[in-house]
C-alpha cells in the first residue's frame, strides 16, 4: 500500500474520535457548571445563618462594652437546650442609629403574637410573621436563636432549614 491510501484512512478515524472527545469534554464542563452553581447556592444559603448570628453577637458585645456590661434585652425569655434562661435581644438597641453596630434590622426576625420577640411586638421595626428567628442572649452575652416560624425543624439554636 502506498502512503496516499493510508493517509485518508487515518483522517477518517481521527475525525469521529475528535468529535466524540469534544462532546464528552463539553458535557463534563456543563456538568461542572451546573453542580458549581447548585452547590454555591446551597453553601451560601447555609452560610447566611452564621453571618447574621455573628453580626448580632458582635453588636451585642459592642453594646455591652459601651453600657457598663448591661445587656440589650427586652422583657421576655426563651429556654433552649443550649441556654436554660435566655433573654430576648432588643435589636433596635444594636442599630447604628442608636449607637450600636448594626446598620439595619436583620431579615427573618419572627413577630410573636405575644410581643415576646426582638421588636417587642412592633412590626414597624422589622419583625414579621413570615420571619423565623428570635435572637436571644444568655447572662454571659452569648447569642443564640430560637426558631419559631414556619420551616423550623426544632427550636434549638442553629440553622433550621429556613433563612434568617
Amino acid at each position: 500500500m502506498s502512503e496516499e491510501q493510508i493517509e485518508p484512512k487515518r483522517k477518517w478515524f481521527k475525525k469521529p474520535r475528535i468529535i466524540f472527545l469534544s462532546l464528552i469534554l463539553i458535557c463534563i464542563i456543563a456538568l461542572v457548571i451546573v453542580l458549581t452553581v447548585g452547590l454555591d447556592y446551597k453553601v451560601n444559603r447555609d452560610l447566611f445563618y452564621p453571618y447574621v448570628r455573628n453580626d448580632i453577637q458582635d453588636a451585642e458585645v459592642y453594646y455591652e462594652s459601651m453600657n457598663n456590661g448591661a445587656l440589650p434585652i427586652l422583657n421576655g425569655t426563651y429556654t433552649i437546650p443550649e441556654c436554660s434562661n435566655c433573654s430576648v435581644i432588643n435589636i433596635s438597641a444594636l442599630l447604628i442609629a442608636n449607637g450600636g453596630l448594626l446598620d439595619k434590622i436583620p431579615e427573618g426576625l419572627y413577630l410573636n403574637a405575644s410581643g415576646n420577640d426582638n421588636c417587642g411586638g412592633n412590626a414597624n421595626l422589622g419583625c414579621s410573621k413570615e420571619g423565623s428567628y428570635i435572637w436571644i442572649v444568655d447572662a454571659d452575652g452569648d447569642v443564640y436563636s430560637y426558631c419559631a416560624g414556619t420551616g423550623c425543624t426544632t427550636n434549638n439554636s442553629s440553622y433550621q432549614d429556613t433563612l434568617p
